[in-house]
């Protein structure tokens, strides 16, 4: 295997392994292997000694753990940016703490890099050998030389993807906090991906049902609408707006939206955003009057709030001055134990109607 074949592999393990969990193992023990190491070393935190993310493959984890306990000791840190160091050639006095942990690690070979993410995050990658082997020479230091510009991509990669993953995360939970049933489906009805709210709807099979993975309608009108939007989605950026009829209530209320082909590479085709008017979407005024000890003018905004109507449109439903209903917020506050609109509002739907019941 050539040099480029082997660094090629590296780069491989590198951007393959950011949608994995963990990331970064797969491509710091293929580093370590390449460089000779016992042990490679990624750490990620904020400023020198900050420790977010902490991923040696194969270590002892005591051991690991013990260095965190003990990294404001660790004199190897602050090393210019970018710049590939040896520990010998940067460090001149070891404090006993460290030494120790040294060796008990049995790490008396370090070589090191670097780099500083915006705003305020430091990455530090390391490779250790045993002490009584030679310390590394001019071919580990070009090595990490040729990655550096790709791990300044990759982290940055990663920062993003885990940016979008914890956003997804928070969106999925304020839709279910809505009772909006949300299905991603694929060119065939599969069903690839369901909320909580949606994984209720299918499992009591009134409108719609999990049949071996695939959406199966169970009404007409559900089957001749969610046909339509499978086969003709709206276009990009657009969405379409439809009813399902029940046989016993308010007709469900449904949003479709094409999936764009390059969010997901599993086939991905319509998103499909189900409500369903007739759930209770938390409890009533008097149940809250009843848990919390409200007014009834308080329970009254609560309940409007819970709906998602602004405070000053709600002050407009209820007939009463903007500045009276902000009095009346604070009280609910204080009662509720909340401190913020959004806090309340989700407070009260966790509640949902059992509090009726």
């Amino acid at each position: 295997m050539t040099d480029d074949d082997a660094f090629t592999g590296l780069l491989e393990h590198l951007y393959g392994g950011l949608t994995r969990s963990p990331p970064w193992e797969a491509f710091l023990q293929a580093l370590a292997s390449a460089t000779d190491a016992a042990f490679a070393t990624l750490i990620i935190g904020r400023g020198c000694a900050g420790i977010d993310a902490h991923v040696t493959p194969g270590a002892n984890p005591d051991l690991t753990q013990e260095y965190r306990e003990i990294s404001e000791a660790d004199p190897f840190v602050g090393l210019p940016e970018g710049q590939v160091v040896s520990f010998n050639d940067f460090v001149h006095h070891i404090p006993a703490r460290f030494r120790h942990w040294m060796d008990v690690a049995r790490t008396g070979q370090i070589l090191g890099v670097d780099l500083h993410r915006p705003p305020d995050t430091a990455v530090r990658l390391r490779l250790t050998r045993d002490d009584s082997r030679a310390d590394f020479g001019e071919d580990e230091k070009g090595l990490l030389v040729r990655l550096i510009p790709h791990l300044r991509i990759a982290l940055d990669l990663h920062a993003r993807l885990t940016t979008t993953q914890a956003e997804s995360q928070l969106f999925s939970s304020a839709m279910a906090d809505l009772a909006v049933a949300t299905l991603i489906l694929d060119r065939d009805g599969r069903i690839m991906r369901r909320n909580a709210v949606a994984a209720r709807m299918l499992e009591d099979g009134a409108i719609i049902a999990d049949r071996n993975g695939r959406l199966e309608p169970r009404t007409g009108a559900a089957t001749a609408t969610i046909a339509r939007v499978l086969a003709t989605p709206p276009p990009a950026g657009e969405e379409s707006l439809f009813e399902i009829a029940t046989t016993n209530g308010p007709a469900l209320h449904g949003r479709a939206r094409a999936v764009p082909s390059p969010a997901y590479g599993d086939g991905a085709w319509l998103a499909l955003f189900l409500s369903d008017p007739s759930r209770p979407a938390g409890p009533s005024g008097e149940s809250l009057r009843d848990r919390f000890q409200l007014t009834r003018a308080e329970a009254a905004l609560a309940v409007q709030l819970l709906a998602g109507t602004a405070l000053a449109d709600a002050a407009s439903a209820l007939d009463i001055a903007y500045n009276t209903a902000r009095s009346h917020l604070r009280a609910i506050f204080a009662k509720t134990g909340t401190h913020r609109q959004v806090q309340l509002v989700t407070l009260l739907r966790s509640l949902d109607s059992d509090l009726d019941n």
